[in-house]
């Protein structure tokens, strides 16, 4: 293996990282306009991520500044064509961290209007990185040899918009939605818990729209089963490899729903981390040895290795890696067992408090 398919695969790591520590930040923002009934119970929610929801967020830095040294042609050109959803995504995510600050600081009339931005950005944002994530496999319309200053993107903003992609959009919506859902039953006590736990488990035909199985369950499972396809025909590859972690990313979410069901939520959130490294784990493994899929020719892709940065730029990386990486693992390692347990509502599964 190269250095710049080790590099691959490290940010496929980093982005289920990532995706799985705001994946139940987001959720809990969605939970707020599905289960909170006013300001007292969504501040509650709000307290059970207070500690860790900022440092979750170090993790798109960390992808960030990755892809970019490692793959700047993947960089520019990706975001050339996302721009505009990714600056509508960045305002998104700027207005929920204020959300945050200023929901506690202004007048309690204006917490609702507070409240609201915070459910909107906490749906919105997985919606557009669900999208411009698929759209990698999906396909854009790029020519060139795709190193730096070569390859042109000939499309716009609605070239990330097709059936696939608006489906990898509402899975991951759902799935954090579902996740998050899961993280709130672990945290929270009493009635507002108790109504939490109401919106995983009830499969009454009278309850199917605020129950946050059966949209995590179909949209999940529709993404996953689709992805080898996909994969398949837009970037040649064996059907085999890809449906191999999209099978596992589906057990662990049927798990999740089983769990959830029974009662034992502290092990379907485990399952659901495990569906959440699952979809990304297919959508990476579908891509290589492609970082972007060209609709104009398969020959035009932007490919791991002519869109890599040189030999001496991947080492001095592998060398910077192995010390900082783990780093930041200890330090949100150590942020979750602190701080989570004084909140006093519970423990994560993993806590020994």
């Amino acid at each position: 293996m190269s250095l710049a398919e080790l590099w691959f695969f490290v940010i496929a790591g980093l982005w289920s990282t990532y995706l799985v520590l705001e994946g139940f930040d987001f959720g809990v923002g969605m939970m707020m306009g599905i289960a909170g009934r006013n300001e007292e119970e969504r501040g509650e929610m709000i307290e059970t991520i207070a500690p860790v929801w900022d440092a979750n967020e170090v993790w798109l830095l960390v992808v960030g500044g990755i892809t970019f040294a490692s793959f700047p042609a993947w960089y520019g050109t990706w975001l050339e064509g996302a721009y505009l959803g990714l600056v509508v995504l960045i305002i998104a995510l700027l207005l929920r961290v204020i959300s945050f600050e200023w929901r506690e600081r202004v007048h309690p009339r204006w917490r609702k209007l507070w409240s609201a931005i915070n459910i909107g950005a906490s749906t919105l944002a997985p919606i557009i990185w669900g999208v411009v994530l698929s759209a990698l496999l999906a396909g854009l319309p790029i020519i060139g040899s795709a190193r730096v200053g070569e390859n042109r993107y000939l499309g716009n903003i609605f070239d990330f918009f097709n059936v696939y992609t608006i489906l990898g959009g509402l899975s991951l919506a759902a799935l954090f939605a579902f996740h998050g859902a899961l993280f709130l039953s672990i945290r929270l006590d009493g009635e507002l818990g108790e109504r939490v736990r109401e919106r995983i488990v009830k499969l009454d035909y009278r309850h199917l729209l605020p129950n946050l199985m059966l949209p995590a369950l179909l949209l999940t499972a529709a993404f996953l089963i689709a992805t080898p396809f996909v994969a398949h025909s837009n970037n040649a590859r064996s059907f085999v490899p890809v449906a191999i972690p999209a099978l596992l990313g589906l057990i662990a979410l049927v798990a999740a729903v089983v769990c959830a069901q029974r009662g034992q939520f502290a092990k379907a959130f485990v399952c659901t981390i495990a569906t959440i490294v699952g979809w990304v784990a297919t959508l990476f493994i579908g891509l290589f040895p492609r970082i972007i899929v060209s609709t104009q020719s398969l020959g035009d892709s932007i490919t791991i290795e002519n869109a890599g940065s040189s030999h001496y730029t991947l080492v001095v990386m592998t060398v910077a890696g192995v010390v900082m990486i783990p780093v930041i693992i200890l330090y949100q390692w150590w942020g979750f067992r602190t701080l989570m347990a004084r909140l006093g509502r519970g423990t994560l599964p993993w806590s020994s408090s």
